[in-house]
Formats: C-alpha cells, sequence, structure tokens
C-alpha cells in the first residue's frame, strides 16, 4: 500500500475522504448536554478550536487587578504598572487616518522594559510583537514569552506586544455577540469538518451569512477599520512614540503579513523585521484560502517514520511508516463508520470521526508537545479504549461564567472576521464555487474539509469592505534587509511561501529550519535562534542556504545539537528552550 502519493506528503486513505458520514460529528461531552454550561470559549487558531482559561496566560494571573478600562488613552506613550515585571498602556490613534481628528483608538500596549535607561547609548529600542491570527493578542504572547524573548534577544531591547485594532484589550472591540452565553449558544452547533454529512457545506455556508449579517448589526462601522494596512500605520505611530522612526518587530503567522505590509507601505522605516511561519500575500488578499495545505501532509509522513524509528518508545510503532498508516487509517475508518461510545466514571461522551481529525490537525501547529500523547491515546484507542483520547479532546474545554463582561477574551476567529473577511474580497462566493475550492483543496491535503470550514467558508457571508486595504507589490527594497524564516514542514504557512517572501524583498535572507511545526519556535533551534538573536543586535544575516536543526524529536529525549557553549551562547540556548515550550502550548495562529 502507498502512503503517499506524488503530491508532496498526500496520504491516499487514511479514511478521510468526502464520502457522507454520520450527521453530528462534534464530541458530546457533558457542558454541551447541559445548558447550564453553554458558554464555553473556542479560541481559534485560523478556526482552530483551542480553548484557554479567561486569564490568558501564565503572565495574566498577576494583571487581573489592572483595570484597562481605567486608564485613560493618551496620544503619547504613559506607561502604569500593570503586573509584577511589565508595564501597560493605552495609546490613542485616529480611527481614519484621513480623518485624524475623528472617531479615536485605544490600542492597549504592555511590555517588558529595557533593563538601561531609555537615554543610554547601550539602549536599542522596542521590538514588537504579533502573534498571528488575525486576531491574536499581542499583550498575551508578551505576558507568555516576553520575558525569555528579553534574555533571548538582549537587556536593551524593551519588548512589546499590542493588541491590534479590534482584538482584545484594544477598544472598541469587535464582538459579534451580547455575552459569552449567546456566543456559545451559536458555536456549540458548529460543525468539524464541511463534509460531515449530505448538508454541511451547505449548513456552514448558510452560517456564514448569519454571521456577516450580525457583524453588518454589531460593528458594521468598527469592522471597516480594522485592516491590516491600518494595524502597519499603528506600528509606525507606535514607534514614533517611541522616539524611533524605524521599526523592530517579529511577526509569526498573520504577523508575517502585518510585517510585510508595512515593509511593503513603509520601505524606508525598517530597521529590523522579522517575518516567520510566512503566509502567502497574494493569496490572503485575494481571499483564496488555497496555498496554506501545500505542506501539510508531510507532517503525517514524519510521525510515521519517527514511530517507526523509535521502535517501542512510540505506542504505534511498526515496521513500517506504511504498516502505521494503515492502521491509522483503519481506526478513523472506524469512527466514521460508528462513533464509539465512552463511560468511564466522570468521564463520558461519544468519540466520532470528524471532532478527532481537527484535533489532530490542530496538533500538527504543535507536534512536538501534542503528538506524543495523541499517539498514546490513539494506540489506546485502536485497542478498543477511547477514555484517553476523549480525555484529551476535553482537557482544553474551559467553561467561564455566563455573565456579561468586558468580553476581553474573544474567540481569535471572531475578532479576526474582520480583518480578513474585509479585506479578502477577491473571489467568488457562490456555493458551487465553494464545493470546487474543497476539491481542489482536497488534492494538496487530506485536511482540506477542515481548512474549508476554517478559512474559505466563513467569509462568503461577510459584506463589510476594509476601508483601506493594500493592494501594492511585496517586491521592494526595504532600509534594512528583512529576516524570513520558514519551516520545513508548517501545517497552514509552507516554505514556498516563505521564499517567494525572500524572492520579493530584495536583499533580504531566508533562514530555514528543519522541522515540523508552525513558526520556527514550534521546536527549539538553538542555531537559529543565535541567527534571530545576531541579526537584531548587530544586522548579521545568515548566509543563503542556512538550514538550521532542533534538537526536539517526537518520541524518546531530546537531542542536545550544542556542547561547550559559552555561557552567553548558554543563555541564548536556556530562552530559546524556554520560549519554544510556551510556543508548543499553542501561541502562533
Amino acid at each position: 500500500m502507498s502512503v503517499f502519493n506524488e503530491k508532496q506528503g498526500l496520504y491516499a486513505g487514511f479514511g478521510f475522504h468526502n464520502d457522507v458520514e454520520s450527521k453530528g460529528t462534534r464530541t458530546r461531552t457533558r457542558w454541551r448536554a447541559k445548558l447550564g454550561m453553554l458558554c464555553a470559549f473556542s479560541l481559534i487558531a485560523l478556526g482552530i478550536r483551542q480553548c484557554c482559561s479567561v486569564s490568558g496566560g501564565s503572565g495574566s494571573q498577576r494583571d487581573m487587578v489592572f483595570d484597562w478600562d481605567k486608564v485613560t488613552p493618551s496620544p503619547t506613550l504613559k506607561w502604569l504598572p500593570c503586573a509584577e515585571k511589565r508595564e501597560c498602556a493605552r495609546f490613542e490613534v485616529p480611527m481614519d487616518y484621513d480623518n485624524p481628528s475623528g472617531d479615536k483608538v485605544a490600542v492597549a500596549l504592555t511590555r517588558f522594559k529595557a533593563k538601561v535607561p531609555a537615554d543610554s547609548k547601550e539602549y536599542r529600542g522596542p521590538i514588537l510583537f504579533n502573534p498571528g491570527g488575525p486576531g491574536g493578542s499581542g499583550i498575551q504572547l508578551v505576558e507568555r514569552i516576553g520575558e525569555n524573548m528579553q534574555r533571548l534577544l538582549g537587556e536593551e531591547y524593551d519588548i512589546v506586544g499590542f493588541d491590534p485594532r479590534g482584538i482584545g484589550r484594544t477598544t472598541p472591540r469587535v464582538s459579534l455577540f451580547d455575552d459569552d452565553f449567546e456566543r456559545a449558544f451559536w458555536e456549540h452547533d458548529a460543525l468539524s469538518l464541511v463534509n460531515a454529512s449530505t448538508d454541511s457545506l451547505s449548513k456552514e455556508y448558510a452560517r456564514s451569512f448569519v454571521t456577516g449579517q450580525l457583524a453588518t448589526k454589531k460593528v458594521n462601522h468598527l469592522a471597516q477599520y480594522v485592516g491590516t494596512a491600518l494595524v502597519a500605520r499603528d506600528m509606525l505611530s507606535i514607534t514614533r512614540a517611541h522616539g524611533r522612526d524605524k521599526l523592530q518587530y517579529w511577526g509569526f503567522s498573520y504577523g508575517t503579513l502585518l510585517g510585510a505590509t508595512f515593509a511593503a507601505m513603509f520601505p524606508d522605516n525598517v530597521e529590523r523585521l522579522i517575518i516567520d511561519g510566512v503566509v502567502e500575500f497574494s493569496d490572503y488578499y485575494e481571499g483564496r484560502w488555497y496555498s496554506n495545505l501545500v505542506d501539510t501532509d508531510k507532517i503525517l509522513k514524519y510521525w510515521f517514520d519517527e514511530c517507526v524509528a523509535a521502535g517501542p518508545t512510540c505506542p504505534m510503532h511498526d515496521d513500517s511508516s506504511e504498516a502505521i498508516a494503515r492502521r491509522v487509517h483503519n481506526v478513523f475508518e472506524g469512527l466514521r463508520v460508528q462513533p464509539l461510545s465512552v463511560y468511564n466514571g466522570s468521564a463520558y461522551g461519544v468519540l466520532e470521526f470528524g471532532p478527532v481529525k481537527r484535533y489532530l490537525f490542530q496538533l500538527l501547529y504543535k507536534p512536538f508537545a501534542g503528538l506524543p500523547p495523541f499517539t498514546k491515546a490513539f494506540a489506546a484507542l485502536e485497542a478498543g479504549d477511547g477514555a484517553p483520547m476523549l480525555s484529551l479532546l476535553q482537557s482544553g474545554e474551559f467553561v467561564p461564567k455566563c455573565k456579561k463582561d468586558p468580553l476581553i477574551d474573544i474567540p481569535v476567529a471572531e475578532a479576526g472576521y474582520a480583518v480578513r473577511c474585509g479585506e479578502g474580497q477577491g473571489v467568488q462566493r457562490d456555493i458551487s464555487a465553494i464545493s470546487k475550492h474543497l476539491e481542489e483543496l482536497s488534492r494538496l491535503s487530506v485536511f482540506a474539509d477542515v481548512w474549508t470550514a476554517i478559512g474559505r467558508i466563513s467569509c462568503v457571508g461577510w459584506d463589510i469592505v476594509s476601508k483601506e486595504r493594500y493592494g501594492g507589490s511585496f517586491n521592494t527594497t526595504t532600509s534594512f534587509p528583512l529576516l524570513i524564516i520558514g519551516n520545513t514542514a508548517d501545517p497552514v504557512t509552507p516554505l514556498f511561501a516563505a521564499k517567494k517572501a525572500a524572492a520579493g524583498f530584495r536583499n533580504s535572507a531566508l533562514l530555514t529550519v528543519n522541522t515540523p511545526g508552525h513558526c520556527s519556535l514550534s521546536g527549539t533551534s538553538p542555531s537559529a535562534s543565535k541567527y534571530i538573536r545576531n541579526y537584531f543586535r548587530d544586522g548579521s544575516l545568515p548566509p543563503e542556504g542556512t538550514v538550521c536543526e532542533v534538537e526536539d524529536q517526537l518520541f524518546g529525549p531530546k537531542k542536545d545539537l550544542v556542547t561547550g557553549l559559552s555561557l552567553e551562547d548558554q543563555e541564548i540556548v536556556e530562552a530559546a528552550r524556554a520560549i519554544s515550550a510556551e510556543a508548543q502550548v499553542g501561541l502562533f495562529f
């Protein structure tokens, strides 16, 4: 049996075909069965349901007493203590830069302040970060990894996270629902796959129009002013508010589009700019959502190959990748035909094909953290025990209190609709075009049914158009070369997009990290971390053709790729490991 056809990494079986499967492919967990517990956050990384606590990260537990809404926005940066080691600010910018005296946006920022004074010769200024989405919170990102980022890049930098327009703690916020109860009541009925049944594609198509109508009613004016180009203008305003004219920035996933748009709009205002896990810019701005899955299925092959190499250390080990693939196919096919009931004391539910497949796709973002426990649970499922797999699927579910609140933790997809749907208006929106898109995408990846539900179909009912949409070229020369980073097997931002970006931004450098996962921090690469540090500190670029290895592996102990390090290099490696550990929890969208 051939595991992969000539399409790179495209699995020929796996039970992931477009046949009709049983209706209702969502896992029936207890909180879904109880109306009073329907208030559940679905933090969607480009549509993937990843749940998090209201606190939004390890650092935010300390800032729960900090009341953002009591801080008066200011056109200058006024930093206030908001946590043990962080400061926060609300920075006022025009909603419409063509009408600076009109409505305002209060951009929320947080920072780990440089350990040297701002007037010192050693001070190197702010570095801004964006985790992607669109809809991801830069504040939550810096809360989680900012301190270690400062260890990695240098204590002479301010490490700055900001929530883009409409998102998180920046106001006004894009919110389509009055409270979390209403939000969860609507979202719980969404399907995992667009081919879950004979009517699931048309149902998700219809749901998109409801979402669009909610947006027109609730956020029509605001949604016109949250696009990428306007956020790029905000980044220049933030930079200038620091007393500088050139941006330092590290953006992940959608954050690469934001960084590239800034570089194309303001090529003379680039000091240091990294884009990491690169979106294909034209594909995004045309609203196609097609090229993302070019490398996705390579990770499946990596998973099978690593399991074979690990021997008994891997719970699914077998003599060949093809043998493991057949077994995985058979388990999924069994779930497709007959969902599995699970009752294990206080844990009970029904395991179905769609949610398990979608969960596996989610884990491709962070394979070193996610695939080992999934493999163990999958082996148990193969043996007839669905409890470990059900436990994995339920473990991320979080049930907040059902009450009206400031709605700070709005799911990524909801806040991101206004950005990506408002500026990706260039494709046909009828259901036959969506069906054709699904068919074409299926030739690239077995996860086409997941990605169509996440991407293209979710915008067909959206009618609010961004007031400013960047439509220019990404072929330009910037005031300082960009550092462009791509993984060899990224589930949603393929390496060819990084290569294309590097060809467009003249004099830029491409750094390839030989790893599966989304963005370079999905694995720990001491050599890549050192290149990144040197780029920020002295502007050096990696030699052409540089490929960095990672020390992570799926099964067995980590490989230590570095020995005999200086104290400085040891600090870099330790910081990189800490950042990667947090990133593997799921920070980049």
